[in-house]
């Protein structure tokens, strides 16, 4: 029974890291173009001192964990080899690591939108630029992760 209980929820571990990867694959091809809509906020705040009146949107990819925590809280990840596990930590953690990032570029865009100042736009293409090189690393790693959930 409690291997039973296991693999059911790895198999949700496994369904939500697909989840995951959707959320992630639908927002990492609009990122470059985000960014540089928002490097040309700045050129036209450096060139002509004035502050853009509008800003593109954000979009944050839903990343959930709660599948995880729940295998962790019971005991089920210790059903997984720890090379195993190291591959389901390794796509978590870099989801944690997107998550954290774009906690910033959300707390960022609300600081654009209603204050005048390079620093806040320069420090978002910061994050963008971040956003940029972390999304894809999370996005390999989470489909090695799955990989491996679905070849057990």
């Amino acid at each position: 029974n409690e291997r039973r209980d296991a693999e059911a929820i790895l198999n949700l571990v496994k369904t939500e890291l697909i989840q995951n990867l959707a959320e992630l694959e639908a927002v990492v091809d609009g990122r470059e173009g985000l960014l540089s809509e928002y490097q040309v906020a700045i050129m036209a705040l450096r060139n002509e001192g004035k502050f853009p009146e509008t800003m593109p949107k954000f979009r944050s990819p839903d990343i959930t964990s709660i599948a995880y925590e729940l295998a962790t809280d019971a005991r089920a990840i210790t059903t997984v080899a720890p090379e195993e596990l190291l591959v389901v930590a390794r796509a978590y953690e870099a989801l944690e690591e997107v998550r954290r990032n774009d906690t910033f570029l959300n707390q960022r865009n609300a600081q654009v939108r209603f204050n005048d100042g390079e620093q806040y736009l320069s420090g978002f293409v910061y994050y963008i630029n971040r956003a940029l090189g972390n999304e894809p690393i999370a996005i390999d790693y989470v489909r090695q992760a799955i990989a491996m959930l679905e070849s057990r």
